[in-house]
C-alpha cells in the first residue's frame, strides 16, 4: 500500500486549490493499492521559519514545525498542490518547506499539480528547483490547470484530459515510490 498525502500548499480562506487537493486524492485513491488523503497546510498554523539552525542541521523546535514534520513522516509519498503567486509558489508553501527536515523527504517520491492562469508551470519549475535540495524523487509527470479553462464561474470544472494526467501522476508516483522504498 502506497500512503500518499495530497498536500494543499495554499492557506488563503478563499483558495481554489481545496477542490483540486479533493479532486486529485480522489483520482488517486482510484489506483490499485493507493490510500491517499488530503494535508491541510492552513491546519498547522506555521509560523515564520525563524530557527536557530536549518533544519538540515537540527530538527525544528517550533511545536507546528513538530507537528507537520510528524504529520509528513507517516506517508511514502507526496503531491503538491500549489497555485502560482508571482510567478512562484506561495510564501507558506516555501515556509512550510523551510520547515521540513531533511530524512522526513529522504527517498520519497513527489508529484506536482500547479493551477493558474499560466496553467501552473512556473511554480512547479520553482518546487523542482526547491525540492532539489532533497533526496526525493519528484516524478516527471504533472498536472497543469487553467483558471480560464479548468474553473467555471469559480468551481473547479477541470476538462476530461486531466483525468489521464493525473492517473499518469499517480503512477508514476507509486512507482517511483517502490523504487525508492528499498532505500528507506
Amino acid at each position: 500500500m502506497t500512503k500518499i498525502a495530497v498536500i494543499l500548499g495554499s492557506v488563503r480562506p478563499n483558495r481554489a486549490g481545496a477542490s483540486v487537493a479533493e479532486w486529485i486524492a480522489s483520482r488517486a485513491n482510484e489506483a490499485e493499492g493507493v490510500q491517499a488523503e488530503v494535508l491541510d497546510l492552513a491546519s498547522f498554523n506555521l509560523p515564520i521559519f525563524a530557527e536557530e539552525l536549518p533544519p538540515m542541521a537540527a530538527p525544528a523546535k517550533d511545536p507546528a514545525a513538530v507537528a507537520w514534520n510528524e504529520a509528513l513522516a507517516g506517508f511514502d509519498a507526496f503531491i503538491i498542490v500549489s497555485p502560482e503567486y508571482n510567478h512562484s509558489v506561495p510564501g507558506s508553501l516555501k515556509n512550510a518547506i523551510d520547515f521540513i527536515t531533511p530524512s522526513v523527504l529522504a527517498n520519497r517520491a513527489i508529484g506536482l499539480v500547479g493551477y493558474s492562469y499560466s496553467a501552473g508551470h512556473r511554480q512547479i519549475e520553482h518546487l523542482r528547483a526547491i525540492l532539489a535540495n532533497f533526496t526525493t524523487g519528484v516524478v516527471g509527470a504533472q498536472v497543469n490547470l487553467h483558471l480560464a479553462t479548468d474553473f467555471s464561474g469559480g468551481a473547479f470544472a477541470p476538462a476530461a484530459f486531466h483525468d489521464g494526467e493525473a492517473a499518469s501522476l499517480v503512477q508514476a508516483l507509486v512507482a517511483q515510490d517502490k523504487a525508492l522504498s528499498t532505500l528507506r
